[in-house]
């Protein structure tokens, strides 16, 4: 089989890549020219890689062609809800484009290919108690401009379903985070101040942003693994939650980490930190993909903050 990720050097393209290798697949990808390819170090001989920018139509046609993909994945996007807010356009413009660029590259290839357009429970927005846990039939009422363009991004691959025939599957990722997640997202900047302060680089002072919301986190590895089942049992057109159907509340989060921590620590509200509309509660049904596919999530989110504490320590050379 061959497989194209697009975004292979990210968070979770890298972990996405690895799970394929495994299971044998012919994997490619594409990275933009001045990413850098850490994350897929230790299999890059097992990967092609391509270079291309997803924006230009014209460089990502000739890529896509050249490969001539069975399935392809499609990851790449700006992903930081928070940074969203400050680089609407940027975020909007590269998410939108890159996905309708990749839709069409799909509709005139001359062979069937199947692809999944990863999305976000952000497209949801706020959410009442009566709708918790989040079906994919709630209304997409995004807060924030990453909401926004993910939002796009699910309804372009069902109207290229509904228009051309493009077997095109929506996942609906929910919180997911793990090893190798960059700063910029919750789980990660606790534990990288964690590691800091641990290394003696920071003072044991940590600064935290709003704790009160809950969200649905799934451990990354959980969250390739369903995507490779959708992929496998999906039907297309189709939109899937990918989820732990369990919130946790932020503040619940932090001190689990911290009772993993080594060194005693103090924490300091930052209201500069804050965003400028926040969900309060996000938590899926994964009905749908179970019913689908059989997929559960199986890695406690305990081994989960484990692993990516341990992934910030060996960033910071804690021993």
């Amino acid at each position: 089989m061959k497989v194209l990720i697009t975004g292979i050097a990210g968070f979770a393209g890298s972990h996405l890549a690895e799970l394929l290798v495994r299971k044998g697949n012919e994997v490619f990808g594409t990275c933009l020219a001045c990413e850098s390819l850490d994350n897929i170090r230790r299999i890059r001989r097992s990967l092609h890689l391509s270079t291309c920018d997803i924006t230009r139509s014209d460089h990502l046609f000739r890529v896509v062609k050249r490969i001539g993909p069975d399935q392809i994945y499609h990851l790449a996007a700006l992903s930081s809800v928070a940074k969203s807010f400050s680089e609407p356009l940027d975020t909007i413009g590269n998410n939108i484009r890159g996905t309708l660029h990749l839709l069409e590259t799909v509709r005139n290839l001359k062979k069937p290919v199947k692809i999944l357009v990863v999305g976000s429970s952000d497209m949801y927005g706020r959410v009442t108690p009566k709708e918790v846990p989040i079906t994919e039939e709630k209304t997409l009422l995004p807060v924030s401009p990453y909401g926004v363009s993910k939002a796009a991004c699910d309804l372009l691959a069902y109207q290229y379903f509904e228009s051309y025939r493009v077997f095109a599957l929506r996942a609906r990722a929910f919180n997911h985070t793990g090893p190798r997640q960059t700063t910029g997202f919750v789980i990660p900047d606790f534990a990288s101040q964690i590691a800091q302060i641990e290394a003696g680089l920071l003072p044991p002072v940590m600064k935290v942003g709003d704790l009160s919301s809950k969200r649905d986190v799934s451990d990354v590895r959980d969250v390739m693994r369903a995507y490779v089942s959708l992929m496998r049992r999906g039907k297309p057109g189709q939109a899937y939650n990918i989820c732990s159907q369990k919130a946790y509340r932020i503040r619940d989060v932090l001190k689990d980490l911290l009772r993993l921590s080594k060194r005693k620590i103090k924490v300091e509200v930052d209201k500069e930190r804050y965003r400028p509309a926040e969900i309060p509660v996000l938590m899926g049904s994964n009905l749908k993909i179970e019913k689908a596919t059989g997929w559960k999530p199986r890695i406690p989110l305990m081994k989960t903050l484990e692993d990516t504490l341990d992934f910030w320590r060996e960033r910071y050379k804690v021993s």
